[in-house]
């Protein structure tokens, strides 16, 4: 996704990176992600809550935690955002006038079609993983899956 971002600078446009607090911080943690995109003046961070306290684990059997939590919390704030004045259309910069959104974030098509912004999905997984997901119920409706005989 911050490839695409930066391809879109490349272009002169001007790209808000919007992410949850707990992936900003990771992110600051863990790259040099700032002076990365600090030669590109069209382009800013801004960070917007996932709704789950900080000490959740946001992993293993809680990972599903997170998707009440977005849609209760995360779409409300996004809508917020996006309204004139928001934090997303405020400033010296122009109104927003489209949404790319990674594909597990199906939200933002109801927010952005509710305020008649463009909205793209964007999948940020592998081709071999989307290849995988697209052909698992193909392989459950075959009867391949699951693999029967085999112990773990």
């Amino acid at each position: 996704m911050l490839k695409l971002a930066e391809l879109l600078c490349l272009s002169a446009v001007n790209v808000t990176f919007l992410n949850s607090d707990i992936i900003h911080r990771r992110l600051l943690r863990y790259t040099d992600v700032v002076s990365r995109f600090s030669r590109y003046p069209g382009f800013r961070f801004e960070t917007i809550s996932d709704g789950l306290p900080t000490d959740h684990p946001r992993s293993g059997n809680r990972v599903v935690d997170i998707f009440d939590s977005i849609r209760m919390v995360t779409k409300p704030m996004f809508r917020e955002m996006l309204l004139p004045g928001g934090l997303l259309n405020c400033g010296n910069r122009p109104p927003v006038s489209g949404v790319i959104a990674d594909g597990i974030m199906c939200f933002t098509i109801d927010v952005a079609r509710e305020m008649e912004i463009p909205v793209f999905l964007f999948r940020t997984v592998s081709a071999s993983c989307f290849w995988a997901f697209y052909c698992i119920p193909k392989l459950v409706e075959s009867g391949d899956l699951p693999i029967k005989g085999y112990c773990s």
